[in-house]
């Protein structure tokens, strides 16, 4: 073993450590390694920053874009909505047909973003009491993982080893090249998660049926837009009344409160509207009396495609109390905000110290808080934070149809030309981009704020380590070590070895640090073995990706896990058994399929 071999097997284990430890963001220990390696010359400067440049990461960049764009558009959302009729029928029949939409959605869409539609959508089909979301939370998450699996775009895992393997000279994987073998695992899955599922995940508490949403009125203000049916009207001739459970606190025109009779007061256009009403009537009203919820920062435009909200309760040791409403909408990201505050006894008795209402008031224990933003960074912010996180609210933006469509046109373009291999993954997804950004259907403000960043950072921190390695000859060196011990063992138990390993590792590391580290490994065993390295590419992309064990082995994972319906138990058993169960099966099924 040379020195240089030495250094990246350290950097190596200190990586994993880190990675599992948590200390650092895994975007953090990204860039540990890549300045690692720059300083012991490992990698040149112009090697340790190629994973901005690489095809993998800017394909993985582009459909994030195109993702945000049919999230925002309501495209996601439509298709979830869709569903709705099937969930009157047998829960035997309910849930394998929910888990199989959602399969599909996450094999051509960014399964983070379906999961999380599909999380809202069950959340407010759960508040009506037409499912129990104890029973289906978990399963669309195991199965967007499993739907993600089944083509090349499907997941940014898949992306990573087509890279892998492209570099390596083997060949870019094509669009459903391994798809057979994905839908196998999904439809094996599917039966066992129900079963499962009915055994060991808990039954919803029955106090939870009256839900908070329905206890708990807020202030907030909102505006009328232009074609409001507000418009002309007094507000005791519209839905703004008292006997409906909405409450006109004041109406702002411009920087001036009104001072009038507020019944009676003819409502225009861009007037500001202080109320006191529920959740519900909040985001339903708001779209059908043509409103746009402006919260704490009347200087902030309101974004017309916000269609979620999530109400999260102070609880005694957060560091947000005693702040001002004002200070928290502050201290929060940039891409998250403030709508609305639980209403308190002295404004309606007071109502003119509304003017000063988010300046002064001050954040108690127990108060509850209507946020905007990234559901997964809010929940973050949750648990670091001391903020119990309650409830999300799914609404149905007002967005034109020509948007909609030209974001679903997008995303099946990319889909024809890369699948028709007329162009690259790349060259189409960037077409699609193009699409959606000249058509006006995403804005780039939209596509800075919503990108994963964290992702993109790791994928362009850990490329070159596999450079790293492949320049040491440490893949070499680990792969010849690997092929002593695997020399005389059947295909089926090597690649259910390289399955088994790559499951355990993205258990508790990032899946595609795990695919980067592991697949340049196998590809020297499969080389010294004379097999065909596909399979075994395969397996470490499969078993990296089917990381159900733990809630931090996929994103979707850890944002149920955040709601706290579940424990590490439900992931343990479930995820335990059904990884178990599919590791079988890849041995058997991918040397038939791709030997």
């Amino acid at each position: 073993m040379t020195l240089e071999i030495g250094i990246v097997i350290v950097i190596l284990i200190i990586a994993f450590i880190l990675f599992v430890s948590e200390k650092f963001t895994v975007d953090k220990t990204a860039f540990f390694i890549l300045i690692s390696l720059l300083v012991f010359g490992i990698v040149t400067p112009e090697e340790s920053i190629s994973g901005f440049s690489d095809n993998s990461v800017l394909t993985i960049l582009c459909l994030m874009i195109i993702a945000i764009g049919l999230e925002k558009n309501g495209v996601v959302a439509l298709m979830a909505q869709k569903i709705v009729p099937i969930m009157n029928w047998p829960f035997w029949i309910f849930l394998p047909l929910l888990m199989i939409t959602v399969g599909v959605f996450s094999s051509f869409i960014a399964t983070t973003a379906v999961v999380i539609i599909f999380i809202k959508l069950i959340n407010e089909l759960d508040k009506l009491g037409k499912i129990d979301k104890t029973k289906v939370l978990l399963p669309i998450s195991f199965a967007g993982i499993l739907g993600g699996s089944c083509t090349l775009m499907g997941t940014s895992t898949n992306l990573i080893v087509s890279g892998i393997s492209n570099k390596s000279g083997i060949g870019k994987f094509s669009f459903f090249e391994f798809s057979l073998a994905g839908v196998v695992f999904l439809l094996i899955a599917i039966p066992i998660v129900f079963l499962l599922s009915k055994l060991f995940l808990p039954e919803q508490q029955k106090e939870e049926e009256i839900h908070l949403a329905d206890k708990f009125n807020y202030i907030t203000s909102v505006k009328i837009r232009e074609g409001s049916k507000l418009i002309g009207k007094k507000p005791y001739e519209t839905e703004i009344r008292n006997e409906n459970g909405i409450r006109l606190i004041k109406i702002q025109r411009g920087k001036r409160y009104l001072r009038t009779d507020l019944k009676s007061e003819i409502l225009q256009e861009n007037d500001i509207l202080w109320l006191d009403l529920t959740i519900e009537d909040l985001t339903s009203k708001s779209e059908s009396l043509g409103l746009n919820i402006l919260g704490v920062d009347q200087n902030l435009i309101e974004d017309q495609y916000t269609n979620e909200y999530h109400e999260v309760i102070i609880l005694p040791n957060s560091r947000y109390v005693n702040m001002t409403v004002k200070e928290f909408n502050e201290k929060l990201p940039e891409n998250i905000s403030v709508k609305a505050v639980t209403s308190e006894k002295a404004y309606e008795k007071y109502p003119n110290m509304i003017t000063k209402f988010f300046s002064k008031k001050f954040i108690n224990p127990g108060n509850r808080v209507l946020l905007t933003g990234n559901l997964s960074e809010i929940q973050k912010i949750a648990n670091s934070d001391n903020l119990l996180f309650a409830n999300s609210v799914l609404t149905t933006p007002n967005i034109p149809n020509y948007k909609k469509l030209i974001s679903f046109l997008a995303i099946l373009v990319v889909i024809i030309l890369s699948a028709t291999n007329t162009f690259s993954i790349l060259k189409s997804a960037l077409i699609g981009v193009a699409l959606c950004l000249f058509s006006g259907c995403i804005q780039l403000k939209d596509a800075y704020s919503g990108i994963n960043w964290q992702i993109i950072f790791l994928l362009a921190g850990m490329i070159p380590l596999g450079i790293a390695m492949k320049n040491t000859g440490t893949d070499d060196f680990i792969g010849g070590h690997l092929y002593s011990f695997l020399k005389t063992v059947p295909t089926s138990a090597v690649i259910a070895i390289v399955f088994a390993f790559s499951l355990l590792m993205s258990g508790f590391i990032s899946n595609n640090a795990t695919a980067i580290i592991f697949a340049p490994i196998v590809i020297v065993v499969a080389q010294k073995m004379n097999l065909n390295p596909k399979p075994l590419l395969y397996a470490v992309m499969f078993g990296a990706n089917f990381s159900f064990y733990t809630p931090m082995g996929y994103q979707t994972n850890a944002i149920i896990y955040g709601m706290g319906i579940y424990r590490f138990k439900h992931f343990l058993i479930i995820g335990g058994i059904l990884s178990l169960i599919l590791l079988v099966i890849a041995s058997i099924i991918l040397p038939i399929l791709y030997t």
